[in-house]
């Protein structure tokens, strides 16, 4: 069998391999004549007749037109940077963003075949931990706002549930409406700090009251190291105070001023460092992208002193493991705060996060190391002390806060409008930075500077302000203050270095030791992984959107906005609803977005519900999600619902539970197709009798894959529902991030949308706020890169696309599961005859599980054992023990050919063999990875989560690669496996 090349897949009508003759063979196969009968049993009173969207575009024409929507965009010299720098990247990272098998497998739950991505973020956590001195750096959160809200609630969890956080004025705006909107309605509260306004920093006396007045509750104190005007915090002071009232602190870093000639690291402010640290790193690798995606950073103490602050923290961590030959190697660990394992009870609901931006950082900072590092630190002070010297040269130009300290960005007062300073220096195609005179009293106009290692035009700047302010007087100019050496690093964080193509080549070897859907089926249940088209990256890559600072004027960004308002308009169509959001960061972060609109619906009519109904066979990130959100803990209450023995919503249940909780009832979230790949037939009388008592309905649009263009949310009776650009609409999973999603609505939930709608207006576009908005997820415009690369794939589809790649999707799994009927049991165990959708589970006979048991493997460790063998042949392994614990779910997407299922379905059917005439096989399974299988278990016993990079990590490169494997046929894997076996038994 011949696996498409990528080019044969990027040039395929809809991204689909199958062939005209392939699709009619499997229709076949399976008793249908069409796609549509795909569907026949969804009522018809659902299901779109047809969509209102335009043609396909071929491959050349999307190429043209997306060119000619970045080129809307202008993008010229800029002063911008308020909290997000724009800065050169590093070589590798354009090189090691082709790495197809590091931007493109998914999170590494089979450590096996994930070294790769393991490695890449053990990388980045270390290059971290010597940056920031924090031991425990976990592999990314969204964002700089997400991270201080997790701080926040780790410093509540570490201090037995306090909920007061103390937050200063002195942080970005957007960071403050951020944290506003998710705290709104859970237990925890914000105490805003004013900023002093002769020094621009936090006002500590202000703080101290406040401290006083709420100790009782307190517990955290939030702070910036460099605050929103670009001054400096008195770290050590806070960070002592924090410790004399026994409350937690975070602080609020940028790690690229923590490099050699920098900044002190948060380990040791004050007298024994900080307890949390939070911030922004996606600078260190990536251009502005128009805002996202961003990559939150978040570390916590892990020492002998201090053990227990991890448990506390969100977000996955990768650690040291040996396998069970000894072989050192990497490994997910503490995986049991996570939302997969501990649904509601979990630290955080995040699942995606921006994981390959932390593999892009990671790479970046071993190419500069610290005297790359150093080098940008010094540029930018350099340029910092010049522009002092020339602007403050002018008449009504003066540093704002003279008695305080800048270090790399520069904050002046002007005797004009700051309005009227950008206008003009606009007009010369300069950015000159942000107006930033409303983050304090006083009335002052202030404009901001933010510095780069990219040209930047302060000549032209100089003379707009000559045109402005008049001739310039040189003995008027004013100086910086000098840093105080207590505020500075002693030494280098110790940061190798390594040349650009010794890099790039060990991440190339990093690639090698994952699998991708490049390389052939990848059946891993309600995940997608269905094959990214490489132009999505390349339109994603132009300059003209890359290049564009989030803050922007609107004028200059219409290519950007345009391309939102365009994401709006299809994603309108596809689901039928009233309106859409493109705030979101990922899935979960949609399904947060649902419930808080839920909340501020029920607000505005002044009802208070604060039940919330989930079935119990849910993702584990809708519980975590509810809990997030309120519904949890002294708010409110997560009510499960149960199934029927085909998988469905029990209406029994249901009914019971809308008797008992009634008018508390906020809503409901149901997942359909729900997670046993079946559609909820009843669906639409579920919405009903929620709507009947007032409640809303949410649908988890992570299997949207099954059915968009086909069923019509709206008539369904969907309030809110969410789309994981990263499973259906063909993002990148990038081991494990970033995702991106949509939020869709009904007329119900318009008025309180979050972030900016974009609006046309003749032929420009503008962003306007919801009536009633709840407020804000994204401080800019959401992971916009990857709006970029859905836009792409939508135009690539057209109306006939949509509709096909469903159709595909549906039939494919039908197809797999029609080749495995005779060799497995189906689950759920009452599902026989229901028709699955886009994904099925199999489970073993009974009789197989008596063969394991006769070899010592329990009945419960069957799943997990079975997935290490499909490693061996080549693929992925299926979704083990999840939503049922005996099952594998496998969801094979539209992406492949008739031959690649069969050659799947022939891999699964001798994964079978092995278990019934060679059961020995999952005792020692996988066996041809680059490693054993892992030792998890002693890996969270001695818990390690960083250790000085002194050279690259060694390798352990693949026993028989997939490359081989795909070129060897199914019974020659299997007699090799046998062989392997037998001869280890010997």
């Amino acid at each position: 069998m011949t696996t498409p090349s990528s080019d044969q897949r990027e040039y395929a009508r809809h991204y689909i391999s199958a062939s005209d003759s392939d699709i009619q063979a499997m229709l076949e196969a399976i008793g249908l004549n069409s796609f549509d009968e795909l569907f026949a049993h969804i009522p018809a009173a659902v299901r779109f007749s047809e969509l209102d969207l335009p043609e396909e575009l071929e491959y050349d024409a999307l190429k043209a037109r997306l060119e000619a929507i970045s080129k809307k965009n202008r993008v010229g010299s800029s002063f911008l940077g308020d909290g997000l720098l724009d800065l050169e990247p590093s070589p590798v990272v354009g090189p090691i963003c082709d790495i197809r098998n590091l931007t493109t497998a998914y999170t590494p739950y089979q450590p096996e075949l994930s070294q790769g991505t393991l490695l890449a973020h053990w990388i980045y956590q270390c290059s971290m931990a010597k940056l920031t001195g924090f031991e425990a750096v976990n592999a990314s959160l969204y964002d700089r706002s997400t991270a201080i809200f997790e701080g926040i609630c780790a410093a509540s969890r570490m201090s037995r549930g306090k909920t007061v956080a103390l937050i200063p004025d002195t942080l970005y705006p957007g960071d403050l409406e951020v944290l506003e909107t998710l705290v709104a309605e859970t237990e925890l509260e914000l105490v805003r700090v004013p900023v002093h306004e002769r020094s621009g920093c936090i006002d500590i006396d202000a703080l101290k009251s406040a401290a006083e007045q709420w100790l009782d509750r307190l517990a955290v104190i939030v702070f910036p190291q460099v605050n929103s005007f670009g001054l400096l915090e008195d770290v050590d002071t806070l960070t002592d105070l924090a410790a004399q009232l026994k409350v937690k602190s975070v602080a609020v870093i940028d790690p690229l001023l923590l490099a050699k000639g920098g900044l002190k690291s948060p380990s040791v402010f004050g007298a024994n460092g900080v307890d949390i640290i939070v911030g922004e790193a996606h600078h260190l690798a990536l251009a502005p992208n128009f805002g996202g995606p961003g990559l939150g950073l978040f570390g916590v103490r892990f020492s002998a002193k201090e053990r227990n602050g991890v448990r506390a923290a969100p977000g996955r961590f990768i650690g040291k493991a040996r396998d069970s030959s000894g072989r050192e190697c990497r490994v997910g660990v503490l995986s049991t705060r996570e939302q997969h394992i501990r649904k509601d009870k979990a630290t955080s609901n995040i699942c995606s996060n921006q994981a390959f931006i932390a593999t892009l950082v990671g790479a970046s900072l071993l190419e500069r190391g610290d005297d790359g590092m150093g080098a940008i630190l010094s540029e930018l002070r350099a340029k910092l002390a010049e522009a002092v010297k020339c602007l403050t040269a002018f008449e009504g130009v003066e540093l704002a806060f003279p008695g305080s300290v800048s270090f790399h960005e520069l904050t002046l007062a002007l005797s004009q409008p700051v309005a009227s300073v950008l206008e003009r220096a606009h007009r010369a195609g300069i950015l000159a930075g942000a107006d930033v005179s409303e983050r304090v009293a006083g009335g002052r106009q202030l404009l901001k500077l933010s510095f780069s290692n990219r040209d930047q035009d302060l000549g032209g700047l100089v003379e707009v302000f000559a045109d402005l302010f008049g001739a310039a007087c040189e003995d008027c100019a004013e100086a910086p203050l000098a840093v105080p050496s207590g505020l500075l690093r002693e030494g280098a964080p110790g940061l190798a270095s390594y040349a650009a193509a010794e890099v790039i080549a060990y991440y190339k070897q990093l690639g090698d030791l994952n699998v991708s859907p490049d390389d052939g089926c990848y059946p891993l249940g309600s995940c997608t992984m269905k094959y990214n088209p490489r132009v999505n990256d390349w339109a994603a890559g132009l300059p003209g959107f890359t290049d564009l600072h989030p803050q922007a004027p609107v004028e200059d960004a219409q290519g950007c906005l345009y391309l939102l308002h365009e994401i709006q308009e299809w994603f309108k169509s596809i689901t039928g609803l009233a309106a859409v959001t493109t705030q979101p960061l990922a899935g979960a972060q949609g399904e947060l977005v649902g419930l808080k609109l839920f909340q501020a619906y029920h607000q505005d009519r002044g009802e208070h519900r604060d039940v919330i109904l989930i079935p119990r066979s849910a993702h584990g990130t809708n519980f975590a999600t509810a809990t997030m959100a309120g519904f949890a803990g002294k708010k409110g209450k997560i009510v499960y619902l149960e199934a029927d023995t085909a998988g469905r919503v029990l209406n029994e249940d249901l009914d019971l539970r809308i008797q008992e909780y009634g008018s508390r009832i906020a809503g409901v979230m149901i997942t359909n197709p729900n997670t046993s790949g079946i559609f909820e037939t009843s669906f639409k009388e579920i919405a009903e009798k929620i709507h009947e008592i007032g409640g809303l309905v949410y649908m988890d649009g992570a299997n949207m894959n099954a059915i968009a263009g086909w069923v019509d949310l709206d008539a369904l009776g969907v309030d809110a529902v969410h789309n994981n650009l990263h499973k259906t609409w063909t993002i990148p999973h990038g081991g494990g991030g970033p995702g991106d999603a949509i939020v869709a609505v009904s007329d119900r939930l318009v008025d309180y949308l979050p972030g900016y709608q974009i609006v046309q207006d003749g032929d420009q576009y503008r962003p306007v706020k919801a009536a009633k908005s709840i407020g804000s997820f994204h401080r800019h415009w959401g992971n916009f890169a990857h709006k970029v690369r859905c836009y792409s794939y939508l135009l690539r589809l057209g109306r006939d696309g949509v509709r096909r790649m469903s159709a595909m999707a549906v039939l494919s799994a039908r197809y797999l599961q029609k080749g495995l009927k005779d060799d497995y049991a189906f689950m759920p165990i009452g599902a026989d005859g229901e028709p699955r959708m886009h994904e099925f589970i199999v489970t073993l006979q009974e009789e197989d599980y008596t063969a394991l048991e006769s070899v010592g493997l329990r009945k419960t460790d069957s799943a997990p054992r079975i997935g290490k063998l499909f490693l061996d042949f080549g693929f992925h392994a299926p979704t083990v023990a999840w939503p049922e614990p005996l099952g594998l779910m496998i969801e094979p997407t539209e992406s492949y050919t008739k031959a690649e299922l069969d050659r799947f379905t022939e891999a699964v059917q001798a994964i079978i063999r092995l278990v019934r005439e060679h059961p020995k096989a999952l005792l020692s399974a996988p066996h041809f990875t680059p490693i054993d299988r892992v030792e998890e278990v002693e890996a969270n016993r001695e818990v390690c989560l960083s250790e000085p990079l002194d050279a690259l990590p060694l390798l352990n490169l693949p026993r028989v690669s997939t490359a081989e494997l795909a070129q060897m046929s199914v019974d020659a894997i299997y007699a090799k496996i046998v062989d392997v076996v037998t001869t280890a038994d010997s």
